[in-house]
């Protein structure tokens, strides 16, 4: 295995502003539906809020705290579906040139490459830790297609390699097992993997998989609860230990 420390960063409320992400996203994708399908762009955008609470709730009743396989054909047939049950409430059909899963994908790719919310700092501080010799994955709940999308549009996808994506190992990010696919994957040694990520409970499964943690603490109102926490993303090179030793 790999002796180069790999740095696993989460995306949403870590990278990239979560609320201000998704109001651009909902906006642009009803532009372009509207746009190539008709029907108001008021209309698209009043329904897809609803029709992306509906699937993460569908996703949370399936994986939450189950990180069971099958992530990669349940995140296919979710989109089909959201694609689906938007177009017949809006009254359109398909077009028939396309299947709903490759029309979602490119909905997707076309929206989400042409919005961007990143967090202060974002991209030099990966440019930093990338000149310090370590390799940036990324280790989110969203699928890899979607963050290559939406770190294109942040102006942050030259610095991180893999963009794990539950659906390149799959297994949903629900439990350390998350983790130890994705450090096999990528040949590294667990104590050799640091994780950055605001939610508390991914930092520990990440450290139950043997990774060292960095919470990533942006918003004020967020408690530090473990040893290494930054507020800024300028904090983050210095944070990364450069020793080999052991997750806790």
């Amino acid at each position: 295995m790999s002796d180069i420390i790999q740095l696993f960063v989460d995306f949403d409320d870590t990278l990239s502003d979560f609320v201000g992400l998704g109001g651009q996203y909902v906006a642009r994708l009803a532009t372009l539906l509207s746009g190539e399908f008709g029907g108001r762009k008021l209309d698209w955008a009043s329904l897809l809020p609803a029709a992306i609470a509906a699937s993460l709730d569908r996703y949370a009743t399936k994986f939450g705290n189950n990180p069971q396989p099958g992530f990669a054909a349940w995140a296919e047939q979710e989109r089909a579906r959201i694609v689906t049950e938007l177009f017949d409430a809006m009254n359109r059909k398909l077009p028939l040139n396309e299947t709903a899963v490759s029309l979602a994908d490119r909905l997707q790719w076309d929206a989400l490459t042409t919005c961007g919310a990143p967090l202060p700092g974002a991209e030099a501080a990966l440019t930093d830790v990338c000149n310090l010799g370590v390799k940036v994955q990324m280790a989110s709940s969203w699928g890899s297609r979607y963050l290559h999308a939406a770190l294109i549009g942040a102006g942050l996808d030259s610095s991180i390699e893999t963009k794990f994506g539950p659906d390149l190992v799959d297994c949903p990010k629900e439990g350390p097992e998350f983790y130890r696919r994705i450090f096999r994957v990528c040949d590294v040694r667990p104590d050799r993997a640091v994780v950055l990520d605001d939610q508390v409970m991914c930092l520990d499964w990440a450290e139950e998989a043997g990774a060292r943690v960095i919470q990533a603490c942006m918003k004020s109102n967020s408690p530090a609860q473990f040893p290494t926490a930054i507020r800024n993303l300028s904090e983050l090179p210095a944070a990364i230990p450069r020793d080999s030793g052991p997750a806790h």
